[in-house]
């Protein structure tokens, strides 16, 4: 499903398949171990999800909400399918996140 690996101050995470109720629970365990390492940064690297639910999107907020704890922490989601985009759009949050190539 996914692999998390943090260099400095920049995790990134490789999620494939489909990131929902299931999988997000797993993500937002391995999230939280992240929460007052001096992590800055978040890359999701979404080349090969295929789908995301209120869930998996949930995990993420988590994400930039909480783990760098009081200090703005950027989350990017790199070559997110439109599939995907579309759910942050459908969501509210697609400003939330930045999306990037």
């Amino acid at each position: 499903m996914q692999f998390i690996q943090t260099v400095g101050e920049t995790t990134h995470v490789v999620l494939a398949g489909k990131l929902d109720y299931a999988t997000a629970s797993v993500l937002m365990e391995e999230l939280r171990t992240l929460e007052g390492q001096g992590v800055r940064r978040i890359e999701f690297d979404c080349t090969t999800l295929d789908y995301i639910s209120s869930a998996g999107i949930r995990a993420m907020v988590y994400a930039k909400q909480k783990i760098a704890r009081g200090v703005e922490l950027d989350v990017v989601l790199r070559e997110a399918s439109a599939n995907v985009q579309g759910v942050f759009a459908a969501s509210g949050l697609a400003d939330y996140f930045e999306f990037a190539a």
